[in-house]
């Protein structure tokens, strides 16, 4: 049996908050509610201050995608950003299949579960993925990870309206301009003297925007586990890239080197599997709006790894940076309501 169609009964008993197809479309008219409202509305699980663990995650999650950058420049020497974005989510996608198979976790296949996956998919994946490889085709990858990093100020917009308990404070607004001023000190020191394209950068922060909207998503489907969602978001994203990927770009007409490869490999591997996993569970467990911090410790990572690997010392204001990024994350997580019971989301 296919790896993308398993399904049980007892998967979806289970998901006591997934609406079938039929109550969808039918059922007692007092209760029928449109496909769109249904697909935007749902059960939502409570969130929890964030511990020690969950602090470790949002670290490692950071690491592992402030490594793209620097893969994607590497691929592109290769590779379109269309067909980056296509290989990453296909290769990812199996991947994540084959150990959902092991662990006998079954993916829903019902109507409304499938279009979020869709729409989850299209956010997280499709579209910041092609933006980000277009835009890195003029912007360097210090730059990319900066722009990045606006995801906390549109993710606390859209969590305030969006979601019941993951709501504007005082202590995170404080939190979110001391972090954006630490950006702000790498942004002024990489890309002020760059004349770096301005619809390049557009792209990558409308990315940033894509990825804010899809964690909130995420939160949507908070009755499934993690390797669930990403599985069954890729998956179905990948019925549609796979022909696209062979019409744009044909694997037997591809000429590339085995470092543009390898970096091909890991992208699928690091920052799209795996951090695809982890920034769900993130998400399910503390909110879109913990998440987004991430987009504040990426360009930090990011500049490291160029330490590290491109031998590009760290300036003054990455130090600097650092300790202001750290700094807004602990206080706009200071004081942060502990909610104990499940909170229904807004609707869309």
């Amino acid at each position: 049996m296919p790896v993308c169609v398993i399904i049980s009964e007892q998967a979806l008993s289970h998901c006591s908050s997934v609406i079938s197809c039929d109550a969808i479309l039918g059922g007692n008219s007092v209760r029928r509610r449109s496909f769109v409202t249904g697909l935007l509305t749902d059960y939502v699980n409570a969130i929890r201050k964030p511990l020690g663990v969950d602090y470790a995650r949002l670290l490692l999650v950071s690491a592992i995608w402030g490594s793209s950058f620097i893969c994607i420049d590497i691929a592109l020497a290769d590779f379109s950003p269309l067909a980056i974005a296509c290989w990453r989510i296909l290769i990812a996608s199996l991947g994540i299949a084959i150990i959902c198979r092991q662990l006998k976790l079954t993916i829903p296949l019902d109507l409304k579960t499938l279009a979020q996956f869709a729409l989850i998919g299209t956010l997280n994946s499709v579209v910041p993925f092609t933006l980000i490889g277009w835009g890195q085709q003029s912007v360097n990858s210090a730059v990319a990870a900066l722009l990045i990093a606006t995801t906390p100020f549109s993710t606390l917009i859209m969590s305030h309206f969006m979601t019941g308990d993951d709501r504007f404070s005082m202590n995170r607004l404080a939190g979110l301009l001391i972090g954006f001023s630490g950006v702000a000190v790498l942004f002024i020191h990489e890309l002020v003297f760059a004349g770096n394209s301005a619809v390049s950068m557009l792209a990558i922060l409308l990315a940033a925007v894509c990825y804010s909207l899809s964690s909130l998503y995420i939160r949507r489907l908070s009755h499934l586990p993690g390797l669930v969602i990403a599985s069954g978001s890729m998956l179905v994203t990948c019925v549609v890239l796979v022909p696209l990927l062979l019409w744009h770009s044909p694997p037997w007409q591809q000429s590339s080197s085995a470092q543009s490869i390898a970096a091909l490999v890991f992208l699928a591997i690091g920052p799209t599997a795996i951090a695809h996993i982890l920034r769900t569970q993130i998400v399910q467990t503390n909110g879109a709006v913990f998440m987004s911090n991430a987009g504040y410790l990426i360009p930090v990572f990011a500049t490291l790894w160029s330490w590290l690997f491109l031998s590009e010392w760290p300036s003054m204001a990455l130090c600097v940076a650092i300790i202001l990024i750290f700094a807004g994350i602990y206080l706009g997580q200071r004081g942060r309501p502990v909610q104990s019971n499940p909170v229904s989301s807004k609707t869309v």
